[in-house]
């Protein structure tokens, strides 16, 4: 392991600054400077985190309001799901905290402990290896990278890369299940058995297959196992060819499910939210990882099939939203809206410029009128989902938004200023992160302090209004909410809470984050941007292709 991480050390060495510069606050003028409302994010977080360490330690499903938890297998043994997803939020903060360094690295101490002593992946339960992967490999192997670049004991390092290991070759055998390669969507972590999907007609969601490439080949590039990268590879052949994605039929937005066992899509469902939205995601990150220029061409393709075909404006304030096809492209566009879906924000600013700043990438050869579209685009559907937060009595967005086209009435709640309605089983809110997430994304590109604002006004909605015992510090805690309206709470705090949302808030309020030099998964966990050189050399690079009688004119 010693060429491996050394290798490392060169390659990410200069990444992690990117956590402990001190926020200024220049040119942000709201609400004192960037280091207090930074401050306030790493306090609120302490919060949460200390309510769970003292009433839910070590359960995966943790319920803030009536302080109780349990675990998701069917035996009791616990998986991880909070401690595991949290761990790497637990290092960005004691790098950069102020005045909680010996709180943050006792808690540290505390999480690794568990992990090291009590996590135990030899465990007879069904798991969906999408989530397991994102929160689970990808929290174990952000720990790592993390635990070599900052001051933490030595052996911690070993421990999370153990663990993701192990774990990792345990959902690997997912992806033997099939002839095309393409993961069955659980698998029993004890025995290997592979299940599929038990609706859908056992169709996959096509989101779950196509977001496990950053994990695996992390964990390849660590380990020297090429088989983890060849696995993860091996779902695009099947899915591209077999469908003609690049053709006029699909221009490269997938339907939601795809059959496993043939990689042959099932129905025509066209939507950037649920079972969809990382597949896209993936693309775009994989070639700023690895540096593999083919993913970089298939995100274009996709996203000039998202400009064509799912943008709309809202009434009547001209918002920008991103709907849905629900019958396929040549159906019409369904004005509604995941808020899953206000990722894209970031993505395509994140897309544009590759992670320089936009002042910058604007003066670099690259820059073109494509580019200059997309980041004009990122810029006003940020804003878009913003109102979708603005526009609610409590200042926090509903799970889906169906956007105002035609002013006609639909018997639903509907936002103050009429530009779109919420349906009664949409109004509740689980404590998502996109929209933060893009915020920040859009704040380090730009340094336009309207995004600062944004994302503390919808920071100060959250505590306000998911509060409970909130008289006290050392009883406050924070729930998701079953009614955006009402401001009705419900009785759970979502692992992504404190492993998405805090953790992509602190960073808004942090100066110069280095974009560069590092890549979220789609749970917000950090990994360092690899050699291309160093990846070829391995025999690590992309395996397949697309004939270019394929692509679209």
């Amino acid at each position: 392991m010693a060429p491996i991480l050394t290798t490392l050390v060169i390659v990410v060495a200069v990444t992690v600054w990117f956590i402990t510069q001190r926020s200024s606050g220049e040119n942000w003028p709201y609400h004192g400077s960037a280091l207090k409302a930074r401050t306030e994010v790493e306090n609120i977080f302490l919060e949460s985190w200390t309510d769970y360490v003292k009433h839910g330690w070590g359960y995966d499903i943790y319920n803030p309001v009536s302080q109780s938890g349990r675990n998701m297998a069917n035996n009791g043994l616990p998986m991880g799901w909070i401690i595991v997803d949290a761990l790497d939020t637990l290092m960005i903060m004691y790098n950069g905290t102020e005045d909680n360094k010996e709180t943050f690295l006792a808690e540290i101490d505390r999480a690794t402990e568990w992990i090291d002593k009590t996590l135990d992946f030899d465990i007879d339960q069904d798991v969906n290896v999408f989530e397991t992967t994102i929160r689970m490999l990808g929290g174990l192997l952000s720990g790592y990278y993390f635990s070599t670049e900052l001051d933490l004991p030595n052996n911690y390092s070993a421990i999370y890369l153990n663990k993701a290991t192990d774990l990792g070759h345990r959902l690997a055998k997912a992806f033997m299940s099939t002839e095309v390669g393409i993961p069955y969507s659980s698998i029993n972590l004890h025995n290997g058995n592979t299940m599929k999907n038990h609706v859908d007609d056992g169709a996959s969601a096509t989101s779950e297959f196509t977001t496990l490439q950053l994990e695996f080949k992390y964990l390849s590039y660590l380990t020297g196992n090429n088989t983890f990268w060849e696995l993860v590879e091996g779902v695009y052949r099947p899915m591209y060819e077999k469908n003609n994605l690049l053709s006029s039929q699909w221009q490269g937005l997938v339907p939601i499910f795809t059959y496993p066992d043939t990689g042959i899509f099932q129905g025509n469902e066209i939507r950037l939210g649920s079972r969809a939205d990382s597949f896209y995601e993936y693309l775009l990150k994989q070639y700023q990882m690895t540096g593999e220029e083919l993913y970089y061409e298939l995100y274009k393709v996709s996203m000039d099939g998202v400009k064509r075909n799912l943008l709309g404006t809202s009434l009547p304030n001209h918002y920008l939203f991103i709907g849905e096809k629900m019958a396929g492209l040549r159906g019409p566009l369904t004005p509604k809206m995941d808020h899953l879906v206000c990722f894209m924000g970031g993505l395509l600013a994140m897309g544009a410029t590759e992670g320089y700043p936009i002042k910058e990438a604007r003066k670099l050869p690259f820059w073109n009128s494509r580019r200059e579209e997309d980041w004009k685009i990122a810029n006003q559907y940020t804003e878009g989902c913003y109102q979708i937060y603005a526009q609610t009595p409590t200042g926090i967005a509903p799970e889906i938004a169906f956007f105002n086209v035609d002013n006609s009435e639909l018997p639903y709640w509907k936002s103050e200023k009429g530009d779109f309605w919420v349906k009664p089983l949409d109004r509740h809110n689980i404590q998502r992160p996109e929209e933060v997430e893009s915020i920040m994304f859009l704040y380090q590109l730009s340094h336009d302090p309207k995004y600062r604002q944004w994302g503390y006004n919808i920071f100060k909605s959250f505590t306000n209004n998911s509060c409970v015992d909130c008289e006290s510090p050392e009883t406050r805690r924070y729930s998701s909410l079953d009614d955006i309206v009402e401001g009705r709470l419900r009785d759970n705090m979502e692992s992504f809470w404190l492993a998405e949302t805090l953790k992509y808030l602190y960073l808004l309020y942090s100066d110069d984050v280095d974009l560069r030099s590092v890549v979220f998964n789609t749970e917000a966990h950090a990994f360092p941007v690899l050699s291309s050189e160093e990846l070829a050399v391995r025999g690590l690079k992309t395996n397949w292709s697309i004939p270019s009688k394929r692509r679209i004119e």
